[in-house]
């Protein structure tokens, strides 16, 4: 997919409404076409004074003292290293002296199933609320954060004793 390099927004307020009308008018095959070809509706142009060329001789691309040279590394972190980092995190933010962010804390920790997290009865009493309200506020962090990133969240499923091993007798 090639883009213009330079877009031109100098077109008047009214025209460059019409035209976006009717661009979004076309069928989605018509307008991935004019994209490719380089037509873009002016609502999402970017202005040119932000677009640069990129630079490979930019100094923070490449060096020319030998002592100074850049070396990147392409490491792999694991998701169980992720999670002992996100673990550390989370009991910084935990000794605050702060009641109400502890709380939050807390909260955040129990909705997003972390080792170390309190019942959400615990958390309950500290907010001075029930079960179920917490139940509901952590409904809306678990929104809020991809679910492949932290996993499936057991203890908010509403069936009773998910945790209990079952064993089917045959």
């Amino acid at each position: 997919m090639t883009r213009a390099k330079l877009n031109d927004l100098t077109a008047p307020a009214d025209e460059a409404r019409s035209f976006d009308k009717w661009f979004f008018s076309q069928p989605k095959k018509v307008q991935d076409k004019m994209r490719e070809s380089g037509v873009l509706p002016y609502r999402e142009m970017v202005p040119s004074k932000h677009i640069f060329e990129v630079n490979p001789d930019h100094k923070a691309w490449a060096t020319i003292d030998a002592d100074k040279t850049r070396t990147e590394v392409d490491a792999f972190i694991s998701r169980d290293h992720v999670g002992i980092m996100l673990k550390a995190f989370i009991d910084a933010l935990s000794c605050s002296n702060s009641f109400r962010f502890r709380r939050h804390v807390e909260l955040i920790r129990w909705a997003l199933s972390l080792p170390g997290c309190m019942s959400s009865r615990m958390i309950g009493r500290m907010y001075g609320k029930s079960h179920e309200a917490m139940r509901k506020r952590a409904r809306v962090i678990q929104l809020s954060v991809n679910s492949d990133a932290c996993g499936l969240f057991p203890h908010c499923n509403s069936k009773r004793d998910k945790m209990r091993v079952t064993f089917n007798r045959h």
